[in-house]
């Protein structure tokens, strides 16, 4: 009896073994899985990057060609025809499109709009020195006309205010920043972040994010083999791909945020593609700038592959923004490289760089580089977005596009007037940046922004969709607290915008009471 005891109980181990076995191997799997990842401390000054030797054999984009051997067909390949006949069209001028035509006189000091001077810790960003203002000029040419929007919903207009709130958050846009910097030192994966996040953003009534893809001091937050670039500990871990799915899955849109035509490492590889002042030095305004000239034949095609790299290995993607694209902080300083003076002494034979025609000339190149953007970006039935300051004067009317085109190289009319232009534009209209300017004249609060977003709409005048850009920065007035945000997002509802957009999520989770307060103030009665 024993020794049958002992053979069945041989038989009995033997069957047990193997499904023991399977348990603690799926128990250990499941313990991996969910351990936090710890891979970068807290706060880091910069984080861990890897610099990419080499094109991944998928990314679609091949190496870059000489100078001299730019070509229509090489492009092609890359982002479609509207890089390529921006490259092939480097060395000719173009006639500049009717824009509004206004008087100006100097700014007294620089401003900020400041949405992208994040660097690697965990307070709000600092101001950065952009958009300035200039005194009150009379328009002496009306806006040229344009066609009606081709998408985007038709916001109705009822009242008294509560039934058109209601329309508008059923239709609106709502949606929010995200920078991944400030997110560092959490313990959490970059899967356990984007799922996190996503569901909070889904309660907050959020349904687009703009998702800071590449930083350009540190690099990428997606993974990336194109030449040049580098990833940062949440780009290795592929950031963008884990909130792409998390966010498909509660219907929120991700749009990729490109901070313009700047990228610290090409910069730092390439001398020769930099801006450059006058006497010949780099135009560097700040330590964190890296202006590339848009019109250098090289730049383009690398932009070409930069574009083709991100959008195409993303598809799930809705768009791209380009966010504040500049040729210049404020002035007439850049870009004086050889490509710019041999190409305007073609354009403008005997005229000289600084004057009208200089003015508007720098400025076709950084739209032809935003038009091809938005044609790479079409062609993979994405949508294509700039984000801009609507810079605003004392007497709290918004600067006319030409005045800002003058001093930037930043075209609005231009832009617009042409039949590629982007779906969206999101004009920055942060009553709190003008009051810490103007010294609290009264002219700017929460209410202002009513005023600023009807203006802004009829500057654009139909020919995009437009997102009031709002923020919780602080601009020396004190950032925003959570009853100032709620009163300046009801006020830019009333002005009937296609969205409104946040900067930022961080900032949101940080101030006291500012998610309940957004809620309420898009979504009426709250969730």
């Amino acid at each position: 009896m024993v020794g049958g005891r002992r053979a069945r109980g041989a038989q009995l181990w033997r069957l047990a073994l193997p499904f023991s076995l399977g348990v603690a191997l799926a128990l250990l799997a499941g313990t991996q899985a969910m351990r936090p990842w710890r891979g970068a401390p807290p706060a880091p000054a910069a984080p861990a990057v890897e610099v990419v030797e080499e094109m991944d054999k998928d990314s679609g984009a091949g190496e870059a060609a000489p100078a001299d051997e730019v070509s229509p067909a090489g492009l092609e390949g890359a982002t479609g025809r509207g890089l390529a006949q921006a490259a092939a069209g480097a060395g000719r001028g173009s006639a500049a499109s009717p824009s509004m035509r206004c008087a100006s006189k100097p700014a007294s000091a620089p401003v900020a709009p400041s949405h992208e001077d994040a660097t690697r810790n965990s307070t709000p960003p600092p101001a950065v020195s952009s958009a300035p203002w200039l005194a009150p000029a009379p328009s002496s040419t009306p806006p040229v006309p344009a066609p009606e929007p081709r998408t985007g919903p038709t916001v109705a207009r009822p009242e008294p205010a509560a039934p058109l709130a209601r329309a508008w958050a059923q239709e609106g846009v709502r949606a929010v920043r995200f920078d991944a910097s400030y997110y560092y030192g959490r313990g959490q994966s970059a899967r356990q972040l984007a799922e996190e996040l996503v569901d909070s953003w889904a309660d907050k009534g959020v349904n687009l994010v703009y998702f800071y893809a590449y930083n350009r001091v540190y690099g990428a937050r997606y993974a990336t083999r194109h030449p040049g670039n580098i990833m940062e500990d949440y780009g290795r871990q592929d950031l963008l791909g884990h909130m792409l799915r998390a966010a498909e899955r509660r219907g929120i849109r991700v749009v990729a945020w490109l901070y313009g035509v700047q990228h610290k490492q090409m910069w730092e590889a390439h001398p020769e593609w930099r801006q450059k002042r006058r006497d010949g030095a780099d135009y560097r305004p700040d330590a964190d700038s890296y202006f590339l000239c848009v019109r250098n034949p090289e730049v383009m095609r690398w932009w070409a592959g930069f574009l083709d790299d991100l959008l195409s290995r993303y598809p799930a993607l809705a768009g791209v923004d380009m966010a504040e694209p500049q040729v210049e902080l404020w002035g007439q300083e850049t870009c004086y490289c050889d490509h710019c003076r041999e190409q305007f002494a073609r354009a403008h034979p005997g005229a000289q760089p600084g004057g009208e025609e200089w003015r508007s000339f720098r400025a076709e190149g950084l739209t032809q580089i935003l038009l091809a953007t938005t044609r790479a970006a079409r062609r993979l039935g994405m949508e294509s977005h700039v984000t801009t300051v609507f810079t605003a004067r004392p007497d709290g009317s918004l600067m006319a596009s030409r005045e800002v085109r003058d001093a930037t190289g930043f075209d609005l009319e231009a832009l617009l007037a042409s039949a590629d232009r982007p779906e969206v534009i999101q004009a920055e209209l942060i009553w709190q940046q003008w009051a810490a300017e103007y010294g609290g004249r009264g002219v700017f609060g929460p209410e202002w922004t009513t005023r600023a977003v009807r203006d802004a709409k009829r500057m654009v005048a139909g020919r995009a969709r437009l997102i009031c850009h709002l923020e919780v920065t602080d601009f020396g007035a004190g950032a925003l607290d959570a009853g100032a945000l709620a009163r300046t997002v009801a006020a830019a509802v009333k002005g009937e915008p296609y969205g409104i957009g946040i900067y930022d999520a961080h900032l949101l989770e940080r101030t006291e009471g500012a998610a309940r307060q957004l809620q309420m103030a898009w979504l009426p009665g709250g969730r």
